[in-house]
């Protein structure tokens, strides 16, 4: 029995020194196993990949969000960059009468005058015969102005010695501008050639303080309580519109470039409905037709005055029209 125990001792020791010679563990797998444990570093070699993986796409998304910020700043400056345009070019904004021109006064069949447009640096305007248009680019701190693109129409004009292709020639020679107050209060704009000279002088006409609704509250100075009597005004299409509180009016409204503010009506119809308020509906028409002149009071009043300067028509910005 004694001598039995003492060999399964021997037997054991020797085993445990056979597997200590091998560099075996029991409580690991063999080396040559795929899931060969490795301790800690065996984790962070295995993990290797996944890091690489991550900091890939961490990359990709940093490029894809710079690229986004990126465009996103571009649109910014953009619309700041069209926002400081407008503001160097925003007082020439509107309509100028052209009223000299390479030292004549400006002649035409029709009225000549420039229209700038800051938002699209662009003119639109009239030689006096024919429509022109182009393209200007202005810098308000160097007082510097160019003019290129520039086209007309083509139509025969019937008057003879119209000055069209002097202001043809004029805004091509333009290179400064200035920007003074005449004695009247008003914007003058002059144009300069690369010698300083003179070669256009220009009046600066506004008209858009017309446009939108308007409630007529008095005639020739007296009240009128007629909620219904409205007047609709668009400069650029040229439309008058509007309810006489009873009938539906229409015509058109004409300004004149030769004089400050200088409007007519004209080509007034109206519907034909038997109304009780006949008399004020005929006053209404009557002072249309007698307006020579528009005059802004403040920015929710305007006034109609006839040739005598009396005011004819009083109205207050309201509500657009339902017809």
């Amino acid at each position: 029995m004694n001598n039995r125990n003492n060999s399964i001792l021997v037997a054991a020791l020797g085993l445990a020194m056979l597997m200590g010679a091998s560099g075996c563990s029991i409580f690991n797998p063999s080396s040559n196993n795929e899931g060969s444990g490795k301790g800690l570093q065996g984790w962070i070699e295995t993990g290797k990949d996944d890091v690489k993986t991550i900091k890939d796409k961490t990359e990709k998304e940093s490029s894809k969000v710079k690229k986004d910020t990126e465009a996103a700043m571009e649109k910014v400056d953009k619309k700041l960059e069209e926002i400081a345009n407008s503001q160097v070019n925003g007082n020439l904004a509107g309509d100028w009468a052209i009223e000299t021109v390479l030292g004549k006064k400006a002649v035409g069949e029709t009225s000549p005058f420039i229209k700038f447009v800051p938002g699209e640096n662009r003119i639109y305007g009239n030689n006096g015969c024919n429509i022109l248009n182009g393209i200007y680019v202005a810098s308000n701190q160097n007082k510097t102005i160019s003019f290129s693109n520039l086209a007309t129409t083509m139509m025969m004009c019937g008057q003879s010695n119209i000055t069209d292709v002097e202001i043809g020639e004029a805004l091509g020679l333009t290179v400064r501008y200035t920007i003074e107050k005449s004695k009247d209060s008003e914007s003058v704009l002059i144009f300069y050639d690369a010698g300083g000279k003179e070669v256009m002088q220009l009046m600066h006409r506004d008209f858009h303080f017309l446009d939108g609704t308007w409630a007529v509250i008095k005639i020739d100075g007296e009240d009128v309580n007629i909620p219904e009597m409205k007047l609709a005004l668009d400069v650029d299409e040229k439309k008058m519109h509007g309810n006489t509180g009873c009938n539906i009016i229409n015509g058109e409204l004409e300004t004149d470039m030769d004089a400050a503010n200088s409007i007519s009506f004209s080509k007034i119809g109206m519907t034909r409905m038997a109304c009780p308020n006949s008399g004020w509906e005929t006053r209404m028409t009557m002072a249309l037709e007698e307006a020579v002149t528009a005059e802004k009071i403040n920015d929710d009043e305007i006034a109609f005055l006839g040739s005598n300067g009396q005011q004819v028509m009083l109205l207050k910005k309201t509500s657009p029209i339902d017809d």
